[in-house]
């Protein structure tokens, strides 16, 4: 018997209402159950055992109470040989049991609520699920606005440098370049190069009067987007006149050797 079929049942198995040969297979089940089903086949059981108290208590009208009370008296008053007759045997009420309809139409409400409160413990599990993943991405956004508002600080304080990358090879391609003068930190976000050949990488360097200093190798996106981190090393910091990008074999050149894509003088 697979979970599936076991969960289906579950609410008929808590108050025995499965054949044997139903209840013997979810018994064999309940032996190799996992930590997670076992706890769930443990909460059918808990909400059968609160049926009873789910049912409604309606009081026996005043006048059948006495009724029944003067039956009992009378039952219970002792005969005595000499008044019953000889040839009259006591007669003893036979007990009268609930109908057949009684007893399906009480397992049909019993069955009803056991449902009921399933489908309400299982839509709450869901409710709290989605509960928690939305708090969990809203705290993903509060951490994403709280650095955008540290980088907008970064980007307009005095100390930060704007430097324009424009195309040279390619045109349509740009590139922004955000210079904290404080940290000697780069942030370049560049725009619109165009895709690469499987062999190539493009290239950014650092161009002083002296030498041209490898910055990064990279790739960009499907849109010729790419967002860039770097730390100036001290020795492009000597002089620092230009910066480039490059189209290089793929891992990067020790020294320019491809035509520049994009440029901007310091």
């Amino acid at each position: 018997m697979t979970w599936d079929e076991v969960k289906e049942l579950g609410p008929l198995y808590s108050i025995g209402a499965l054949d044997a040969e139903t209840m013997r297979a979810i018994d064999d089940f309940w032996q190799d159950a996992s930590a997670e089903q076992q706890r769930e086949m443990a909460e059918w059981s808990e909400l059968a055992a609160l049926l009873p108290q789910a049912l409604p208590q309606t009081p026996a009208p005043a006048h059948l109470r006495q009724h029944l009370l003067n039956r009992i008296a009378a039952e219970a008053a002792p005969v005595s040989a000499a008044t019953m007759p000889s040839n009259v045997l006591p007669f003893t009420a036979a007990r009268r049991m609930p109908s057949q309809t009684s007893r399906w139409l009480l397992l049909a409400a019993t069955i009803a609520l056991m449902c009921t409160s399933g489908y309400l413990l299982w839509q709450n599990r869901n409710l709290t699920g989605e509960r928690d993943r939305l708090l969990q991405e809203r705290g993903g956004l509060l951490a994403r606005m709280t650095e955008l508002e540290g980088n907008v600080d970064k980007f307009v304080a005095p100390s930060t440098k704007v430097i324009a990358m424009v195309g040279d090879e390619a045109p349509q391609a740009s590139a922004k370049v955000f210079w904290d003068t404080n940290r000697q930190e780069w942030v370049v976000y560049v725009f619109d190069l165009p895709s690469l050949p499987s062999d190539k990488s493009y290239q950014l360097w650092y161009v002083t009067k002296d030498a041209k200093i490898s910055a990064q190798v990279f790739q960009p996106d499907a849109t010729g987007r790419v967002t860039l981190r770097l730390r100036l090393p001290k020795e492009a910091l000597a002089g620092l006149a230009a910066t480039a990008v490059t189209l290089e074999p793929r891992g990067g050149s020790p020294q320019p050797t491809g035509k520049f894509y994009l440029k901007a003088a310091i």
